[in-house]
């Protein structure tokens, strides 16, 4: 019984992560979630590419993409709120203002282009003039709430990653509670909203897409990035391999819906089990499309439209040039002139309400003296001994708290 119980513990010891930071990779430094956040953008932008050349592919080629996106966010945004906590900053407040500043200011120059322009919402969408509410949801990211359309294709992705936001701190929390089994859980009770959802309301459609989240959350407190045996870095894409192919028959039997559950389920379970990638060359390639990605997501549907479209009766050298040039050089733009500066514009904020935070508590714990009584001269002063518990001392609990402590990083 006593191995029992000790294996028990064992086990939710590593299921509630309480091993210390020092002993993981940081998720920014991370070959395989560069590699992933690289083939979701990737595929994302070569299905509307095909597309655009008058080559259809079944929708679920580029949704895939989508969901790799989702179950990537979720996991490094894990490493985020980790290093927010151990940094002793506002966990919400300071997690909801760095997502404000990373998502919102690209997002905002991008749609206030499209409708000062009159842009096509896709290479292949003619422009249809928006109303001032249509206009307003784009830019605030509620269109999937509010039935509006989007001015862009790509963005009917970003309210959903919006709401997710707003809960990825209390997931965040509930993991540190009960580890990845109370987060397998709310992933099993994400499936049952997904699925009475349509029966509920059209516009809580999140909840379809809550469980490919929730798989990123798993990932984290299954152990992504703490080091141990791993298998080799190729099981890595096989295994998205599969997990397309959970998609594919999925749909093709008109279980799509609980394909892509299950699908990122499966990568977000078995991601913290693989190798990193160790090629250089191959990781400063994913690395730099990586750190571009979000641009190149949000523009490379006008960048195609622009070479193939408005070039289109140029030589194909003169248009295939022109979309290089701008699938690369507007994502680049973008990154060094908004969103890279608004992020850093974010941690600066963040940073000054946590120092500001900090002297207000400093000032507020002001230490009041004790009074000394006076003792007449030549009387003898004398105190029973104290008595006190095993156990229970205060340099015990220091102890024990320091245990816990370390532990618990």
């Amino acid at each position: 019984m006593a191995n029992v119980q000790h294996s028990r513990e064992s086990f939710e010891g590593e299921a509630r992560r309480t091993v210390s930071p020092a002993h993981r990779v940081p998720s920014a430094h991370s070959p395989n979630l560069d590699f992933l956040r690289a083939v979701a953008v990737l595929l994302v932008y070569f299905f509307h590419l095909l597309i655009t050349t008058n080559t259809r592919l079944p929708d679920y080629f580029g949704q895939f993409g989508v969901l790799l996106f989702f179950v990537h966010t979720s996991l490094v945004l894990m490493f985020s709120l980790e290093r927010i906590e151990r940094n002793k900053q506002e966990l919400f407040i300071t997690f909801y203002i760095r997502r404000l500043f990373r998502i919102y200011p690209l997002s905002i120059v991008c749609v206030s282009i499209i409708v000062l322009f009159h842009l096509p919402r896709a290479p292949w969408w003619p422009w249809s003039s928006p109303d001032l509410s249509t206009i307003l949801a784009n830019i605030f990211l509620y269109t999937e709430f509010m039935y509006k359309p989007v001015v862009s294709s790509v963005l009917w992705s970003l309210p959903y990653e919006v709401a997710m936001y707003l809960v990825l701190p209390v997931l965040y929390l509930i993991g540190k509670a009960y580890g990845v089994r109370g987060i397998l859980a709310l992933w099993s009770l994400a499936v049952v909203a997904g699925i009475t959802q349509p029966h509920i309301s059209g516009r809580l459609e999140v909840f379809q897409y809550a469980p490919c989240f929730i798989a990123g959350v798993a990932a984290y407190f299954l152990g992504y990035g703490i080091r141990r045996h791993q298998l080799p870095f190729i099981g890595w894409p096989l295994t998205l391999v599969a997990a397309a192919g959970v998609l594919v028959y999925g749909t093709s039997r008109e279980y799509g819906l609980e394909a892509r559950w299950i699908l990122c389920l499966m990568i977000g379970l078995s991601a913290p089990f693989f190798a990193e990638l160790r090629w250089p060359a191959l990781n400063r390639v994913f690395a730099l499309i990586s750190r571009y990605s979000f641009g190149v997501y949000l523009t490379h549907l006008h960048a195609q439209w622009a070479a193939l479209v408005l070039l289109k009766d140029y030589p194909a050298m003169v248009r295939y040039a022109a979309l290089i040039s701008l699938s690369v050089g507007l994502p680049i733009a973008l990154y060094h002139l908004i969103e890279a500066p608004m992020v850093k514009v974010g941690m600066r904020l963040t940073e000054h309400l946590s120092e500001r935070r900090s002297q207000q508590s400093n000032s507020t714990s002001v230490v009041m003296p004790v009074p000394v009584p006076q003792v007449p001269t030549g009387q003898l002063v004398t105190q029973p001994p104290v008595k006190q518990r095993i156990g229970h001392s205060s340099d015990n609990r220091r102890g024990q708290t320091a245990a816990v402590s370390s532990s618990a990083h």
